[in-house]
């Protein structure tokens, strides 16, 4: 029986370069939180691909090798941060089967690693991560190999109109950094083609005024329960995820939401903006469940 206090941040480990990344993240995260760490990682003996004679006699060999693993990565994170618990788990069912249920019990936040930055914007983000950030209950932070390029930069938010889940979250963010919260929103005019067609002034400033009266409406209640987090709030005429990627190059964190689907097999099962976020910003980017 796990002892693991409610708080707890998740990290799913493998052997890949991000996951190390993720993990000493997720550690950092941790300390800062004063919470546990807990790391998961998927073993299986089906990726061996041999018969199951052999996989009986191997089975017991691999799956001592796991913890060996497990255990190295996790006496290296009690080094780095002496005093913070560390709990490895093993893994049996498929990796975002296993970490979606360690997630389940009071945990505070999910992490996992992220592949580098692709220039052609192609969908591989990652089966496990983009399947944790699809169906995560709860907070997920998906770190990217370069890791986060400032510590000590602002969070980045990123917030829709009546989307007030990631708003709280960001500002609590914020706040236990002690870093400025930079809050972004961006409007398309359907007549305008960036560029090419030109919005009208007078259309530009009303519908930017109107945006921001809205924005700092869904702002307020958090403004007032974290009165000590200083906050600017950018509100202009672009495409969404452009803006964010750009105001991620020198964040601590970016906050976005999920608009989960599940209509189309080959759909964005998070939303357009979320997923190319995802793949391309600079800094660790946490998705926030409706």
């Amino acid at each position: 029986m796990n002892s693991s206090p409610t708080g707890a941040v998740v990290v799913g480990l493998d052997t890949s370069e991000n996951a190390r990344v993720a993990l000493e993240w997720a550690a950092d995260e941790a300390q800062l939180r004063g919470a546990v760490l807990r790391i998961g990682h998927a073993w299986s003996m089906q990726a061996y691909r041999l018969p199951e004679a052999y996989k009986a006699d191997m089975r017991e060999d691999a799956r001592n090798a796991a913890w060996s693993f497990m255990e190295s990565a996790a006496e290296d994170m009690r080094k780095r941060h002496p005093g913070l618990q560390v709990e490895p788990e093993l893994i049996d069912e498929a990796a975002v089967e296993g970490l979606l249920r360690m997630a389940a019990n009071g945990t505070a936040l999910l992490v996992t690693g992220r592949r580098g930055l692709n220039p052609f914007m192609t969908f591989l983000l990652g089966s496990i991560s983009m399947g944790v950030a699809a169906h995560t209950p709860i907070p997920a932070v998906l770190v990217p190999v370069e890791g986060a390029p400032d510590p000590g930069g602002p969070v980045v938010l990123a917030v829709a109109p009546g989307e007030p889940e990631p708003v709280e979250f960001a500002f609590a963010e914020a706040e236990r950094r002690g870093v400025p919260l930079k809050v972004v929103r961006t409007w398309t005019y359907p007549q305008a083609f960036p560029g090419y067609i030109s919005v009208p002034p007078q259309d530009q400033a009303q519908r930017t005024a109107d945006e921001t009266a809205e924005l700092e409406e869904l702002l307020a209640p958090a403004r007032a329960a974290h009165p000590g987090v200083q906050v600017t709030v950018e509100v202009e005429l672009g495409l969404a995820e452009e803006a964010i990627v750009n105001a991620s190059k020198d964040a601590s964190l970016v906050v976005v939401g999920a608009h989960r689907k599940h209509t189309q097999h080959f759909g964005l099962p998070i939303g357009r903006v979320p997923h190319r976020v995802l793949h391309l910003a600079h800094a660790p980017v946490a998705v926030v469940p409706h």
